[in-house]
């Protein structure tokens, strides 16, 4: 074979390595346990009613490399994206007929937050819906997330490890 013969072969190679090599790891302050602790109030608009998601208030969140566990279900993470995300997009993102969802009704202070996105195979864990709470993560603090399911946002604190 001819180098010239090889190089579409390893221009392929290289594209697959390369769209590997762009997914993002889980960030380490994510990894580990989180309780959802309460229903936070906003007035976007959700394919849930804020009533659906009060069962999942004392439940548990797990997170590590390649899968996110909840209610015992494992879910396999196929792939993380990051991105910061400010009050003025997230409200642009999630309107309301009322108004939209903002950061104070998160009880966000910050300017800007990490969002994580943990993209997967749909599940169905809850029953009702192959949405996956939990899946979109706003990470607020080190003991604080923002989780949402399906337009509703839940409040989830870091469990300590034993």
């Amino acid at each position: 074979m001819r180098n010239t013969q090889l190089r579409p072969i390893a221009t392929a190679l290289l594209l697959c390595l390369s769209a590997v090599s762009l997914a993002e790891p889980l960030p380490a302050a994510l990894k580990g346990s989180w309780r959802i602790t309460q229903v936070l109030p906003t007035t976007n608009d959700g394919c849930w009613k804020k009533e659906r998601a009060h069962p999942l208030v004392g439940t548990l969140l797990t997170y590590r490399p390649g899968a996110m566990s909840w209610r015992g279900g494992v879910v396999r993470v196929q792939e993380v994206t990051l991105r910061e995300v400010t009050n003025a997009e997230f409200r642009k993102e999630n309107p309301g007929a009322a108004g939209p969802a903002d950061f104070a009704q998160l009880g966000i202070t910050a300017a800007a937050v990490q969002e994580v996105d943990l993209q997967h195979e749909d599940a169905d864990i809850t029953g009702v819906s192959t949405e996956v709470p939990g899946d979109s993560i706003l990470l607020v603090s080190p003991a604080r997330i923002v989780v949402s399911a399906c337009g509703v946002y839940m409040e989830a604190r870091r469990v300590a490890s034993k």
